[in-house]
């Protein structure tokens, strides 16, 4: 879950990964009302996705099926630019340029578990990547978990050779979720059952949320003990949330939570020093009856 971002690092691990990957797109079938449906299947270490999907509303499914925690992070990149001004940009270091955008995306479900996040996706090229670190410390994108995914401009028609998707079935959020520094605002409590949360981030740095079922009698903080140190029995399960999303951005998650207790946290560095917000307070236990 942990976000460890060494920002060259990733910049050059998603080049030499997903330069494979920037292949002609798909001509993609005319969007559904509903939006369509684009799954990423996580393993040790790798996405199993296609090369390009359409854009505007798309409900992404994440399965894991890595004996390992695995989220989809997505960096959108603006201007025009490449995977190549991305890794040069970040040569030296430091946070990433202005035209370098956290979209968001699935975040970590348990092995062998599926989550779900809707976002609207914009044309172009996201980086898209795993920072959550193995048990040896090092982050997945070091281990060659990082690729290209191209959005392409929405079909006017639908192509003889269009390729077939999948409608979403996803309705409305019916929770809103804003995240602030540092912590959880939530718009009513979130009870049994399924829901559409809408997550939205109103700081002026890039915050997630991972979404974690506790084990009866365990706390966050436990929880947050065993992810340091995975030694026993977990104390908890991660549900799913969204990936780091920068200032304004929103995706719409889907759950369905068993009553019980249930800790959010955020692992995203501090844009002043560093620390994982979790060291700044961003957590909380909530209770779903």
């Amino acid at each position: 879950m942990t976000i460890r971002r060494t920002y060259a690092a990733v910049a050059a691990a998603v080049v030499l990964a997903g330069g494979a990957h920037l292949r002609a797109p798909a001509v993609h079938a005319q969007m559904p009302a509903t939006g369509r449906v684009l799954t990423i299947t996580a393993k040790n270490y790798a996405f199993d996705v296609p090369d390009s999907v359409a854009a505007g509303r798309t409900e992404i499914r994440l399965v894991n099926q890595g004996p390992e925690l695995h989220h989809a992070f997505l960096i959108k990149l603006e201007d025009g630019k490449t995977p190549a001004d991305f890794a040069q940009a970040m040569q030296a270091g430091g946070a990433f340029p202005s035209w370098a955008r956290d979209a968001g995306g699935p975040n970590t479900p348990a092995p062998g578990k599926t989550s779900v996040a809707v976002l609207d996706l914009k044309p172009g090229t996201y980086l898209l990547t795993c920072v959550i670190p193995s048990p040896d410390g090092k982050p997945h994108f070091m281990k060659g978990m990082s690729r290209t995914l191209t959005v392409t401009a929405p079909a006017l028609a639908r192509p003889a050779a269009a390729v077939a998707e999948e409608a979403s079935t996803v309705g409305a959020a019916d929770i809103t979720m804003k995240l602030v520094d540092y912590g959880f605002d939530i718009s009513k409590p979130i009870t049994a059952g399924k829901h559409v949360i809408r997550v939205s981030n109103g700081a002026e740095q890039s915050h997630e949320v991972v979404i974690a079922r506790l084990a009866p009698g365990k706390t966050p903080q436990e929880l947050l003990a065993w992810i340091a140190k995975p030694e026993g029995p977990p104390p908890g399960e991660p549900m799913g949330g969204t990936a780091a999303m920068a200032k304004g951005e929103w995706n719409d998650v889907v759950v369905d939570l068993p009553a019980g207790e249930y800790a959010l946290f955020c692992f995203v560095p501090d844009a002043k020093d560093g620390k994982e917000h979790i060291a700044h307070g961003m957590m909380r236990q909530i209770t779903v009856k």
